[in-house]
């Protein structure tokens, strides 16, 4: 449900536990039982890294 993951799924609401929040998951090419997990912090870092990285392309 997008709400509730919109809600739960936030880097405040996730701070401070013990769990790993997972927000996205993609199936590997080395076969169906193999996962990629993308944490919250995760999504966080490559979300904030695209814009400096589109930046520094541009410079060079």
């Amino acid at each position: 449900d997008r709400d509730i993951t919109m809600r739960e799924l936030t880097p405040a609401a996730v701070t401070g536990t013990l769990t790993t929040p997972v927000g996205r998951l993609r199936k590997l090419n080395m076969g169906p039982e193999y996962l990629s997990a993308f944490t919250v912090g995760d999504q966080l870092l490559w979300g904030a890294a695209e814009p400096l990285r589109r930046m520094l392309r541009q410079l060079a």
